[in-house]
């Protein structure tokens, strides 16, 4: 679904730029006709570019499905939350920032369970429908087990290992839950689910909540990093555009049928020649 190369590029610009102090993005740097902001502009720069194949591919792609406009916004989500972590050791992740409150560690372990069961919950509701035996009742332990892909156990070993591990389960998680659910229909976003709540939410409202969790627990997480002097940097507040420029990127490759290669390359290359000619200056 996502070009690899873009994300590699984004991902190795964000390893050079991210350890940087002040004093390092203000370093000369020149690009085109601007030569007074150093080497920061390059930040500003790789986010328009980003934004610029978001423009191109939106104009390019046949217009997303409603599903596919929703899961685009919670990748975006999804892309902030990671951003929000970036540089983020396994030993900082565990630090609680006061007596009662959760680490960054347990409010991750949080943040999968739930995704986890907002996926069974679809999952679910979509199987049902779809073969025509939806019925209100919850599903059977049997069936939850069957749709989450992981076992209990499983689940309980992965949030007691390092934070490195949860994220890497959860990029994985999240591409297949694009991939599985960019293909419901206008007419299956508004038929029924069955959750905990007495509320059969219709499936459109199961799809908008993964964005709004993920909001509500960046927002703690956030204010956990400030809690342990973990605060972000100036490199690390710009590079959380560039991650969001990112998103709305790949938000546009959601369920597209074909997509423009040649602007995603030229993109990918542009980004990685940016980091060989910062790198040469630092």
């Amino acid at each position: 679904m996502f070009n690899p190369s873009l994300r590699q590029a984004v991902d190795d610009f964000t390893a050079l730029m991210l350890p940087l102090l002040e004093k390092d993005l203000e370093r000369p740097w020149t690009w085109k006709d601007h030569d007074e902001e150093g080497i920061r502009f390059a930040i500003f720069v790789t986010l328009q570019e980003l934004r610029q194949l978001a423009v191109s591919l939106g104009m390019h792609r046949t217009q997303p499905t409603q599903a596919q406009h929703i899961l685009s916004q919670y990748h975006a989500a999804y892309m902030d939350l990671q951003a929000a972590l970036l540089g983020l050791s396994n030993q900082d992740a565990e630090r609680i920032p006061a007596e009662g409150e959760w680490s960054v560690q347990k409010t991750y372990a949080h943040i999968l369970s739930t995704e986890l069961n907002f996926t069974i919950t679809v999952r679910y509701a979509l199987e049902k429908h779809r073969a025509g035996a939806w019925s209100p009742e919850k599903p059977s332990d049997a069936d939850t087990d069957r749709l989450a892909g992981i076992t209990d156990d499983d689940y309980l070993a992965l949030i007691k290992k390092p934070l490195e591990n949860m994220l890497t389960y959860h990029r994985e998680l999240h591409r297949v839950i694009l991939a599985e659910f960019s293909s419901i229909t206008d007419r299956e976003l508004e038929l029924p689910s069955t959750f905990w709540e007495e509320t059969r939410f219709p499936i459109r409202h199961r799809l908008h909540r993964y964005e709004a969790h993920f909001v509500q627990h960046t927002v703690q997480i956030d204010k956990t990093l400030a809690a342990i002097g973990l605060a972000h940097p100036e490199s690390k507040r710009l590079l959380r555009k560039v991650y969001a420029a990112l998103a709305e990127a790949e938000g546009m490759m959601i369920g597209a049928e074909s997509m423009d290669d040649a602007a995603i390359i030229g993109t990918a290359s542009s980004i990685s020649e940016r980091i060989q000619e910062i790198r040469s200056l630092l």
